[in-house]
């Protein structure tokens, strides 16, 4: 099976532990996700990127960051589950378990709505 390599340090597995982060491509914001040994260096690069050029920072919103780790999860289980691939079940299914765990995290978070006004 493919693994997934953290396109920073490439030292990481990130298939079921990514971190969402930002860089700066010729003055465009592209996203990735790195493992969490690069997260917060790869965010400080992004930061101290749009003060040399400029650009305004904002944080990463956190359901943006969810969604996108939501799609990234579920890609990587697709890869798993792909029956082209040749691999014995229980090895596919040690493989994907953490993946799913991953998932189903993502998906509780996500489904915690957001903290409204309350009246006090």
């Amino acid at each position: 099976m493919r693994v997934t390599r953290c396109p920073r340090c490439r030292a990481e597995d990130i298939a079921a532990d990514a971190h969402p982060a930002r860089v700066l491509n010729n003055g465009a914001e592209a996203r990735l996700f790195v493992c969490r040994g690069c997260y917060r260096p790869t965010e400080l690069e992004y930061r101290i990127g749009c003060e040399t050029t400029g650009a305004s920072y904002r944080p990463l919103p956190i359901r943006e960051a969810l969604a996108g780790l939501h799609e990234f999860y579920v890609a990587r289980l697709a890869e798993c589950e792909d029956p082209n691939l040749l691999v014995e079940d229980d090895e596919r299914a040690a493989r994907s378990a953490p993946i799913r765990a991953a998932l189903a995290d993502v998906d509780r978070r996500l489904a915690i709505g957001p903290v409204g006004d309350r009246d006090t």
